[in-house]
C-alpha cells in the first residue's frame, strides 16, 4: 500500500495500483491500452436453429508495427465456433494473414428412417495476402486467398425401422450413414473507395466441394463465388454494414448498423444443398478496455493511425470465406437392410420388438433361460464369434442377437431351433430361420 502523500486530505484514501487494476474510492477499474485493442460483445437470436441464444465475442489486438492477432468465438445450443486469425506485415502497405478454425453444428438430416438431429465437427484453414494503396488512392486494396474446410464423419446409431401387414412383420435397420465433406478454394479482390466515407470490396473465385460415400462413390459440386461487401459512415456516427457472399457451402446475406459502441445485424446462412437456412439477430456492444478508448467512428480521423485501423479490422472480422456451417449430408447409398421376417399367425400371442443387433420376443409368460440351441437339427453352442451369447434372456424376455449368428451365404437359410425355461418351470420352443444375405 502506497505512502499517503504529505497534505493529503485525512478523509480520502490511498490509492491501490497493480498492473492495469486501480482500486479508489471511485470503485475499480481494468485500464488496458485501447488504441491497440478492440473486444465485442453480442447476444441475439437464431432463429434458424429455434434453440433460444446465440451468444458471441469477437476480439483483436496489434502486438508491435508487424504482428496483430484475433479470434472469434460464438456458442448457441446448435452451433458453436472458435477461429483464431493473425496477421503479419513485413511493410506498411503489405500483409499475410492466417486463420484457424473450429466449428460443431447441429442440423437435422433427413435418413431414410426419419430426420434425426447430429452434430458434425468441422476444422478449416485460410491463408491470404493483401497489398494496401494510399489513403487516397480510389483502389484502396488487392487481396488473394486461399483456404480449405473438411467435415469430420459423425458417429450416428443405427435406427430400426418397421413395415407390417396383416400377414408379416419386417424389421429393418437403418445404417444412417453422414457423408463429410471437403472443401478447398481460393478467391482473388479488391477494395474501391467511391467516396470518401465509404468502401467497395469485390471478390471472385472458385470452390470445389467434394462428398466421400461409403460404397466408394463421390459427388462433387465446383462454383464460381462471388462477394461483394460496402461499407458506409454516416454523420453522427452512425455507419452502414452490408456483406453478400454466394459459395458451394451456400449463400450468405447480412445487414448491419453500428452507432458509437452499439451495434445490431440480421444474418441469413443458406447452408449447402439440402440443409434448412438459418436467420440470425444480433445486438452488439464494442467494449472499451480503457478509459482513454477513442469512438469507433473516430478511430481512422486522428484517434489512431489507419493503417492501425485496417490491421484491427483484418484480425477482427471473422473470415468470410470460411463455411460456417457444417459441410455434410445424408449418406444416401447405406440403404436399410433386413434383420428379421416374422409370420405373424405364428407369433402365438408373443410380442416382438428389435434393436439394431437384436430381437426381442416376449412370450406368454415370463423366461428365465435358454435350454439348448440347435442349428439343422443338431445341438450346438450358443457362443457366436465374437464370444457373446447367441441366444439369451433378460428381464423375462427372449433376445435373439441376429446379426451375430453364422451367415450360411446369400439364397440360403439355417433352421434354427431354441428350448426356453420358462417361469412356472415349462419348455417352450421357439424356431425361426437364419437367413443368408
Amino acid at each position: 500500500m502506497p505512502d499517503r502523500r504529505p497534505g493529503q486530505a485525512s478523509q480520502a484514501h490511498p490509492a491501490v495500483q497493480a498492473g492495469g487494476l486501480s482500486l479508489n474510492d471511485s470503485g475499480a477499474q481494468y485500464s488496458s491500452e485501447s488504441r491497440d485493442t478492440r473486444l465485442n460483445a453480442s447476444i441475439g437470436r437464431d432463429w434458424g436453429g429455434g434453440s433460444g441464444l446465440r451468444a458471441g465475442v469477437d476480439y483483436a489486438r496489434l502486438l508491435n508495427d508487424q504482428w496483430a492477432v484475433g479470434g472469434n468465438f460464438i456458442a448457441s445450443i446448435e452451433h458453436q465456433e472458435v477461429v483464431l486469425n493473425g496477421l503479419y506485415s513485413p511493410s506498411q502497405d503489405l500483409h499475410l494473414g492466417l486463420s484457424l478454425g473450429w466449428l460443431r453444428d447441429t442440423d437435422t438430416y433427413p435418413f431414410y428412417s426419419g430426420p434425426a438431429d447430429v452434430s458434425v465437427d468441422q476444422a478449416s484453414l485460410l491463408a491470404r495476402a493483401i497489398k494496401r494503396f494510399d489513403e487516397g488512392s480510389w483502389l484502396t486494396q488487392l487481396s488473394g486467398s486461399v483456404y480449405m474446410a473438411r467435415a469430420r464423419k459423425p458417429d450416428v446409431p443405427d435406427a430400426v425401422m418397421v413395415e407390417e401387414s396383416p400377414t408379416l412383420i419386417r424389421f429393418l435397420v437403418d445404417p444412417r450413414e453422414i457423408a463429410p465433406g471437403r472443401l478447398q478454394g481460393f478467391n482473388v479482390g479488391m477494395g474501391l473507395r467511391p467516396w470518401a466515407n465509404a468502401e467497395l470490396k469485390l471478390s471472385l473465385g472458385r470452390e470445389t466441394l467434394r462428398y466421400r460415400f461409403q460404397d466408394g462413390s463421390g459427388e462433387r459440386d465446383r462454383r464460381t463465388t462471388a462477394g461483394l461487401g460496402y461499407t458506409h459512415s454516416l454523420p453522427g456516427c452512425w455507419q452502414f454494414e452490408g456483406n453478400a457472399n454466394t459459395s458451394v457451402a451456400g449463400d450468405r446475406l447480412s445487414l448491419g448498423v453500428r452507432h458509437g459502441l452499439w451495434n445490431v445485424a440480421l444474418a441469413r446462412d443458406g447452408g449447402a444443398s439440402g440443409m434448412k437456412a438459418r436467420t440470425s439477430l444480433v445486438v452488439g456492444v464494442d467494449v472499451p478496455l480503457g478509459r482513454n478508448h477513442p469512438a469507433r467512428c473516430a478511430a481512422g480521423a486522428g484517434a489512431r493511425p489507419a493503417r492501425d485501423v485496417r490491421r484491427l479490422d483484418e484480425v477482427f472480422q471473422r473470415p468470410r470465406e470460411l463455411p460456417s456451417r457444417a459441410l455434410a449430408k445424408v449418406d444416401l447409398t447405406a440403404t436399410p437392410f433386413v434383420l428379421a421376417s416374422l409370420d405373424t399367425a405364428g407369433l402365438g400371442g408373443s410380442t416382438v420388438t428389435a434393436t439394431p443387433d437384436d430381437l426381442i420376443i416376449k412370450l406368454p409368460s415370463p423366461a428365465t433361460n435358454v435350454a439348448q440351441l440347435s442349428f439343422n437339427g443338431l445341438p450346438t453352442g450358443n457362443q457366436g464369434s465374437d464370444g457373446r451369447p447367441l441366444v439369451w434372456v433378460q428381464d423375462g424376455a427372449l433376445h435373439i442377437g441376429i446379426r451375430r449368428f453364422p451367415n450360411p451365404g446369400a439364397g440360403s437359410a439355417i433352421p434354427v431351433s431354441v428350448i426356453v425355461v420358462m417361469a412356472d418351470a415349462s419348455l417352450t420352443l421357439v424356431t425361426f430361420n437364419a437367413v443368408g444375405f
